[in-house]
């Protein structure tokens, strides 16, 4: 998954705690809410059975001891649910509570019990975990484990059977830095600071007015108290497919999950004939690092609506989506339960509320470690129930990809899924093929029967011989004219075919390099030897962002200050402070996102990947509003309030008027001329004016690259439209320092930030003007002082 689609919200310096004392705790969220669905729904309906085969010389007698070792290792696997007054810390008024039992008093494995996953557990008298091996032959068993969800999700999978192996093969498995009830305390905690009165807020609004069903066409009126009874289809998606997917989240910021849910929501809306669509999907809530290693349950369900009134390409409807699945990341810690409170939708006993569509991915499920000398395969075990219209599920196992439909029987007939499955998977197969085309207008129709289960056309299909399109396309024929000597070039002609050769190649990438700041590896000639083909990659490599990375400017030990570049995208200004600071600095370079709130997640994941915890974050103009927005995400996500340090920075205002191009290069011209200590004379209004003037100041070689500057103005632009459309939410609880230019007019004391924060701002003054601050003497030593306060109230 690309930079602008991971949620990695830091959160070092306010740690879950592990207390070994505690034996009853507080349910979380996730968990209160499985056991009011388990009340008052069917029983056995939220359980996780898996069955595995194992061919070869299993031990049995050391299977069970390393399941024993894990579900001791793991407290929350001993855990039952019970229910008291509601007056314990942390409660709500359901009084639920966890108890760990002892593991003497926890009986595994059920030689009773007949294998199948949805035979009801008793949530307050527990286990909460089965188990049975059944000998096939002396090298063939079959191993089944069931869980209740309250105990674990999809996430804790891969811990379970990673330290269930190791433990088989007799290694030694630490105690656990925390356990589920740690979370849980520490969850309950943070929600009481008003955490979730805000998220009500947010979902109230993003689900206002949506449809009260979701669904497609059925062949039978819906009953008026579904019996739940199912059946389950299983395709392989083809692999031309799976690699096309791949692809475009890739190119556009996104990951599997979110390419296959837009093109799921625009299939729905297509056949259903409704433009607003809302479909459900459980995403996982095991945002923080210290849970990666914790099994339990951390899954919330959550409602993703997309409108597609407008008939969106599907590269513009994807990138909607993509921001909506990131929003829905930041107000995941509402329970589903009491978003349908909140909503408040009509409702039935009839269908679901909210959405009667589910789509869930999850991912390759074949990384298992398992010991050499054993083969272990997935049994193939179907549901017969459905809890929704339609489950749609996606996962990686040793052939492909797979496509799963679970599907309510009482609604459709066979033949009915299998058509739409195939239209799905045709429509899937066409918006990849050509995302830029509106989506009203890719025919519906399945692809030929191969195609469900064989590789289809070649990736990346050219149309038929025609002109360069695309203005890479247009530099290239030239370019390819030239290094040629041919008189004309199609967007089908191939650079060999053409005459071309390896050293005629790296000539042609050493070309677009200087052109375009692209360096391409020798290996895409081969790969993409079409002009068209050549062209996409160009394209794609010019439209990713790179993932943000930290640069270190001054070296220390301890908790470090993190600085968000400005407007112009470098970092260059803040060399000179960082080293007066006496801490580890790290600055954020621009990457290429265009939205703030991109620029907020993708620099939480740099901060993630540093040695030292976060002690401040702050930035001088742009970088200032940049950082205020990490910090307040990290408080939502995590109750950390970290220190914020300003420089010179104000409030956006969404309201403004958008800059001309005019706008645009005289200010860019102020900027780089500011940071290289260099006047540019009269403000240049034009592009040619500014590579003039930049040419007469030294800036640029008589004959230098233009190309250069124009991508800093580009990064500038970028920047500067990202601010601009901007709006700062919520109230920050998180001490806020500003740092003003004194010589700059002020329609603010504080720039507006008084109006977003809790606490009053804290304003100190050092002369110069926007750009004069940063050099002044006494910024270095200011920033250290409030830097040691930080410490000092930290």
């Amino acid at each position: 998954m690309s930079a602008r689609a991971t949620r990695l919200p830091g959160g070092r310096t306010a740690g879950i705690t592990h207390d070994a004392s505690v034996v009853e705790a507080t349910v979380s969220e996730q968990q209160r809410a499985m056991w009011f669905l388990e009340r008052t729904g069917r029983p056995g309906t939220y359980n996780i059975g898996s069955t595995v085969r194992i061919r070869g010389d299993l031990d049995v007698p050391a299977m069970k001891r390393a399941l024993t070792q894990v579900v001791d290792r793991h407290r929350v696997l001993r855990s039952v649910l019970t229910e008291g007054e509601g007056e314990g810390e942390g409660e709500d008024e359901s009084g639920v509570r966890q108890r760990v039992r002892p593991l003497d008093e926890t009986e595994l494995f059920d030689e009773t019990w007949d294998g199948k996953a949805e035979t009801p557990f008793d949530l307050s008298t527990g286990p909460l975990v089965r188990a049975r091996i059944d000998r096939q032959a002396p090298d063939d068993h079959l191993f089944s484990l069931c869980f209740h969800h309250a105990v674990y999700d999809g996430g804790s999978a891969p811990v379970f059977w990673r330290e269930l192996w190791r433990a088989y093969r007799g290694e030694r498995l630490d105690e656990p830095a925390i356990q589920y009830t740690d979370y849980a305390i520490w969850q309950q905690r943070r929600l009481a600071g008003g955490v979730l009165d805000r998220q009500a807020r947010w979902w109230a609004d993003t689900l206002s007015g949506c449809p009260v069903l979701t669904t497609l066409p059925a062949d039978r009126p819906r009953p008026a108290h579904p019996s739940n009874a199912g059946r389950e289809l299983r395709l392989r998606m083809p692999e031309t497919v799976r690699r096309g997917v791949d692809a475009l989240a890739e190119a556009e910021g996104a990951s599997f999950y979110m390419v296959v849910l837009a093109a799921l929501q625009a299939f729905v809306s297509r056949v259903a004939r409704q433009d607003d669509v809302v479909i459900g999907s459980p995403l996982s809530g095991r945002v923080r690092p210290e849970l990666r290693e914790v099994i339990g349950c951390f899954v919330n369900t959550a409602a993703t609506r997309a409108d597609l009134s407008d008939d969106p390409s599907f590269r513009a409807h994807l990138g909607r989506t993509r921001d909506h699945v990131l929003d829905l990341f930041d107000h995941l810690e509402l329970p589903f339960d009491r978003v349908v409170e909140t909503v408040n939708p009509p409702r039935s006993p009839s269908w679901s509320p909210l959405f009667q569509m589910l789509y869930v991915h999850q991912g390759d499920i074949t990384e298992r470690d398992t010991p050499s000398d054993l083969h272990v395969t997935e049994v193939d075990e179907r549901t017969d129930s459905a809890k929704f219209d339609w489950l749609v599920t996606t996962w990686q196992d040793a052939d492909g990809m797979v496509l799963s439909i679970e599907y309510a029987t009482e609604l459709f007939d066979d033949a009915t899924v299998r058509r739409l499955a195939d239209e799905f998977l045709g429509l899937l197969a066409a918006v990849l093929d050509d995302p830029d085309r509106a989506l009203g207008d890719h025919p519906l129709t399945a692809p030929a029967p191969a195609a469900v289960s064989a590789p289809a056309a070649p990736e990346d299909p050219a149309p038929a011989a025609e002109e360069p399109v695309t203005p890479t396309e247009q530099y290239l024929a030239e370019l390819w004219q030239q290094l040629l000597d041919v008189p004309r070039v199609d967007r089908n002609d191939d650079f060999f075919h053409l005459g071309g050769h390896s050293f005629l190649g790296i000539r042609l990438l050493n070309r677009v390099r200087l052109q375009y700041g692209v360096d391409l590896p020798t290996s895409v000639l081969f790969e993409a030897r079409t002009l068209y083909r050549l062209g996409r990659a160009i394209d794609r490599e010019l439209t990713t962002p790179a993932k943000a990375e930290l640069l270190p400017m001054a070296e220390g030990t301890g908790p470090a200050f993190f600085l968000v570049h400005p407007v112009g995208g470098g970092v260059g200004c803040y060399a000179g402070p960082a080293r007066a600071l006496g801490c580890p600095v790290y600055a954020l370079e621009a990457v290429g996102l265009d939205t703030v709130e991109e620029m907020a997640e993708a620099y939480l994941a740099a901060v993630e990947t540093a040695a030292q915890p976060p002690l401040a974050i702050g930035g001088w103009s742009m970088g200032g509003v940049v950082a205020f927005e990490m910090a307040r995400r990290l408080e939502a996500r995590t109750g950390t309030a970290l220190p914020v340090l300003m420089i010179d920075s104000h409030v956006p205002d969404p309201e403004a008027e958008p800059p001309t191009e005019a706008d645009l290069v005289s200010w860019f011209a102020e900027d780089w001329g500011a940071a290289v200590g260099t006047e540019l004379g009269p403000a240049p209004t034009t592009r040619e004016q500014l590579w003039q003037r930049a040419r007469e100041h030294g800036l640029l070689e008589p004959l230098g690259d233009a190309g250069l500057v124009e991508r800093l103005l580009d990064r500038f632009e970028i920047n500067l439209h990202a601010i601009r459309r901007f709006t700062v939410t919520g109230r920050y609880p998180g001490r806020v320092c500003l740092i003003q230019a004194a010589d700059e007019p002020r329609d603010r004391d504080d720039h507006g930030w008084g109006d977003v924060t809790t606490r009053p701002v804290r304003t100190l003054a050092l002369p110069g003007d926007h750009y004069g601050v940063m050099t002044a003497p006494e910024l270095a030593p200011t920033l250290a002082r409030l830097l040691q306060e930080a410490i000092d109230h930290g």
